[in-house]
């Protein structure tokens, strides 16, 4: 995502330099043919909003992101074009971080007027901490603790994070359909993977140092996935290893072995059928545990 506003949730107030959204927005409208005196009956109707609402919102009031997103869509612009940085004031923003929906998302921000006391507590605000500068509400803003003077947003840009290097993953299923699901699965968000139906064929290829692994628990002929489990901590101590079955209640699967394998082997289980989401999740959460500290 790259522009001004969040995508994400389209009730977000952005809380910023209200004159210039309202310059940007004025701009727009004067481009297709909205002459002042119409402009704000042209934004109530597009919006929604009374025409008194529209009008505090040309005076600098706070914007929210359907608001804008109604306005370039019905006059057929992107929000790049009508908020994009060649329209914003004076110098480019400092690098920082935007905090929404639990993510932090790379971004460049501008630091405006210091933030009022009564100002909107779903306002996005800034503050330095270090030296970064944070960008959320002022509630998600206290719960890191951030203390420092808070300032208006007066220009926000969200920016793409550099890729990581796809992490590699092993799934191991004696059913083929099962472990080429889970394949196509992680290779759609990103990962390689490949699937193996036979233990012997993925203990070949672990000299190629998966950085993860799924594993069905029991196997054909009455193989369980241990003695692979085992295998792969003596290689990789720290590899995420996820153990899969759904042949608990049936008595196939041994409760005995699983214990001794979550107890000893620091394994992530899930009883199928389990959403190919939560085993992401899983793998992706202990991946990041194993990265460096910034």
């Amino acid at each position: 995502m790259d522009a001004f506003f969040s995508q994400d949730d389209d009730s977000i107030p952005y809380d910023a330099s209200g004159s210039w959204v309202a310059a940007c927005v004025a701009s727009l409208l004067s481009r297709h043919g909205v002459p002042p005196r119409h402009q704000a009956t042209a934004i109530a109707q597009i919006c929604a909003i009374s025409v008194s609402q529209a009008r505090r919102k040309l005076r600098g009031a706070v914007w929210l992101f359907n608001e804008v997103l109604a306005l370039c869509r019905h006059h057929g612009e992107s929000l790049e074009a009508v908020f994009g940085t060649e329209h914003g004031p004076g110098a480019p923003g400092q690098a920082g971080v935007l905090l929404i929906d639990g993510l932090e998302l790379p971004c460049q921000v501008r630091a405006g007027a210091i933030c009022p006391p009564t100002s909107s507590e779903a306002a996005l605000l800034t503050t330095r901490v270090g030296e970064r500068w944070l960008v959320g509400t002022p509630a998600r803003l206290d719960a890191l603790g951030a203390t420092g003077t808070r300032h208006l947003v007066e220009l926000l840009q969200t920016t793409p994070a550099e890729p990581p290097a796809a992490a590699r993953i092993a799934v191991l299923d004696d059913d083929e359909s099962a472990a080429q699901a889970l394949v196509d699965w992680f290779e759609q968000l990103g990962y390689f993977a490949q699937g193996y139906t036979r233990a012997d064929a993925l203990d070949q290829d672990l000299a190629q140092g998966f950085d993860a692994y799924v594993l069905d628990l029991v196997l054909s002929g009455g193989q369980t996935s241990q003695a692979m489990v085992e295998r792969i901590r003596r290689q990789q101590p720290d590899a995420p290893i996820v153990l899969l079955t759904g042949q608990l209640r049936d008595g196939k699967a041994s409760e005995s072995t699983l214990a001794a394998l979550l107890r000893t082997h620091r394994v992530t289980f899930f009883e199928k059928p389990v959403r190919p989401v939560m085993i992401t999740a899983a793998i992706q959460n202990s991946l990041d545990q194993l990265k460096p500290a910034a």
